[in-house]
């Protein structure tokens, strides 16, 4: 499994840093919300589906970019509570 860096994550997506912020305070806040925002930005199709299986196969990805992008630690540990 490849570690994903931020900015791999943000170019496969086609986005910039604030809309990743963006896109992961909407995570943590509801999860469908974040994915109607990311529909918004029209990501590549196949682009978002392999990231998915990424980020499904691997939550910790999704700490690790949140942490990357300079989330707080308390939005941080909030990300840890949600992925289980």
């Amino acid at each position: 499994m490849p570690d994903l860096s931020k900015d791999e994550i943000l170019t496969q997506l086609g986005l910039t840093e604030d809309q990743g912020r963006a896109l992961l305070e909407a995570a943590s806040n509801n999860p469908m919300e974040a994915l109607a925002l990311l529909q918004t930005f029209n990501p590549d199709p196949a682009k978002l589906q392999e990231l998915m299986g990424l980020f499904m196969t691997n939550p910790q990805i999704f700490v690790d970019l949140a942490i990357s992008l300079g989330f707080t630690q308390e939005k941080i540990d909030k990300f840890k509570a949600l992925l289980g």
